[in-house]
């Protein structure tokens, strides 16, 4: 005879044993579902916030005004001659100021395609006017950026500035004619050129630095105020314009940033204005601006932005240019 084992419905004890261990396997499951959901709910996906990967804000103007072209972080743009404002215009060659928000460092280039001259932003400039371009004595990084990228820094680690040879001494030289008004000497050039290159220094630590100095902590303040009055604004400092920035080179303004200041007061906007208008009137009338004239077009320049080609193309439009004797 077939003997066959009974199956938990057809033996009592067998049902109940089964029962029981069902229930607490399911005692169990519903346990452990609980746990993982408690777990989830105390500690949502979205509980620890996301690390900000910040952004640049480019402005047309210093000190941070007019409409800005925002940058996030990991951009790379190779030529900003394709990139237009609101109003139309390329952004290409008119970068005066730059806000930097976030762990972020931001690489600049003269040209397109990442060519040219190279410096590199870790913090705001508020007038780009004031950074020497490096290679050329005179110029500066004011309207001269073509191309960029905006690099993520993890916060966690400090990043190592890795360095050409060339940039390195670009960036060397700028920040001696910006912090002490003069070119490098070979022992201070090779000297932070080693610490960009090896060390792992950036533009800022370096800048720093050289504020720290003991060349730049004595320098003679009040020569520097009556050298940059009269080479900008043509005359000796007024009392009251000599006391204020006596404090402010005091506090460690550089003589490139004060030089920059005073080119963006209105007695220097209106200057420069009187300047170009006159050199466009000997140029295509051959003679000075009558006063009608001089004031017109000065209200053009300071009202309306307008600069020296503008006010040319206007004065070849007249009638007095247009029956102006051809030599």
């Amino acid at each position: 005879m077939l003997t066959t084992t009974p199956t938990p419905s057809r033996h009592p004890t067998l049902r109940l044993w089964f029962s029981a261990s069902c229930a607490v396997r399911g005692l169990a499951v519903l346990l452990a579902l609980g746990a993982l959901l408690a777990g989830v709910g105390a500690t949502p996906v979205h509980a620890q916030p996301l690390p900000p990967r910040g952004r640049a804000l480019l402005f047309p103007e210093p000190n941070f005004r007019g409409d800005p072209l925002v940058v996030d972080a990991g951009t790379v743009i190779e030529n900003l001659e394709f990139l237009r404002n609101s109003g139309g215009r390329t952004w290409n060659d008119r970068i005066s100021s730059v806000r930097l928000e976030g762990p972020v460092i931001l690489v600049v280039f003269e040209d397109a395609e990442f060519r040219g001259a190279q410096a590199t932003l870790t913090r705001d400039a508020a007038d780009l006017s004031a950074l020497s371009l490096g290679d050329h004595r005179g110029a500066t990084w004011n309207n001269r950026i073509s191309s960029l990228r905006l690099e993520f820094i993890q916060p966690v680690a400090p990043n190592f500035y890795r360095w050409e040879r060339r940039e390195a001494e670009r960036a060397v030289r700028a920040a001696y004619r910006d912090i002490l008004g003069r070119d490098p000497d070979e022992r201070g050039l090779r000297d932070y050129r080693d610490r960009l290159m090896e060390r792992g220094w950036n533009e800022t630590q370096l800048r720093d630095n050289l504020r720290l100095s003991p060349e730049f902590r004595s320098r003679d303040l009040q020569a520097i105020i009556r050298k940059v009055y009269r080479e900008v604004l043509g005359r000796d400092p007024d009392p009251s314009g000599h006391d204020s920035y006596l404090r402010a080179v005091r506090n460690g303004m550089t003589e490139a940033e004060f030089r920059a200041d005073l080119r963006h007061s209105a007695e220097f906007v209106s200057k420069a204005a009187r300047e170009s208008i006159t050199r466009a009137y000997r140029d295509l009338l051959r003679r000075d601006p009558d006063p009608s004239g001089l004031a017109y077009y000065t209200k053009q320049m300071l009202e309306r932005g307008w600069d020296e080609n503008r006010v040319r193309e206007s004065i070849r439009a007249s009638e007095e240019y247009r029956h102006l004797p051809r030599r």
